[in-house]
């Protein structure tokens, strides 16, 4: 009986390890927000390949992209348009985003996002990343006046962008 039950503690503690690497083929990076009459969504999708090493931090464990303002698609052009100058893209043509210390225990994982936006850095230390369907996801709420940038207008104020919006990654796995 000792036996069997050595076999199944080693079986559990084999299977339950964490993983050490992920391979990543899609990045989506999705800016969502709200207006005074409904809801708009921006994304930017890129197939590349990368390895993530987890919990290791003796390897290079991270992402970082240099992404065109003006490749972000936002459904049509007036919304395009107002993205491009909301993040004053002339000035600033590109966002840069980072995800680093990549670490899972069990279910959980976590990253650090560093976000270059508008000559502004902003660190977001243990962003919960969840993963399923073969993806990380992760999402974090920002502010307009993190940025020191103005939420749009249009129509005399009558159509109004609100504070904040939500930023989320996805890195589709193999």
């Amino acid at each position: 009986m000792r036996v069997f039950g050595l076999i199944l503690a080693a079986t559990v503690t084999l299977f339950s390890t964490p993983k050490e690497y992920l391979l990543v083929s899609t990045k989506q990076f999705t800016v969502q927000g709200t207006t005074s009459i409904g809801g708009f969504e921006c994304n930017y999708d890129m197939t590349t390949k990368d390895t993530l090493f987890l919990n290791q931090a003796n390897k290079s464990n991270k992402i970082s992209h240099f992404i065109p303002v003006k490749k972000f698609g936002c459904g049509n052009f007036i919304l395009n348009s107002d993205f491009r100058k909301t993040l004053k893209e002339k000035e600033f043509p590109q966002i840069r985003i980072e995800l680093s210390n990549f670490k899972n225990s069990r279910d959980n994982y976590y990253c650090d996002l560093t976000l270059n936006l508008v000559g502004k850095q902003k660190v977001y230390r243990n962003l919960p990343l969840k993963f399923e369907d073969n993806r990380l996801n992760g999402s974090i709420t920002l502010n307009f006046s993190d940025f020191d940038l103005t939420p749009p207008k249009k129509v005399g104020g009558m159509i109004k962008v609100n504070e904040e919006i939500k930023l989320s990654v996805s890195l589709f796995t193999e």
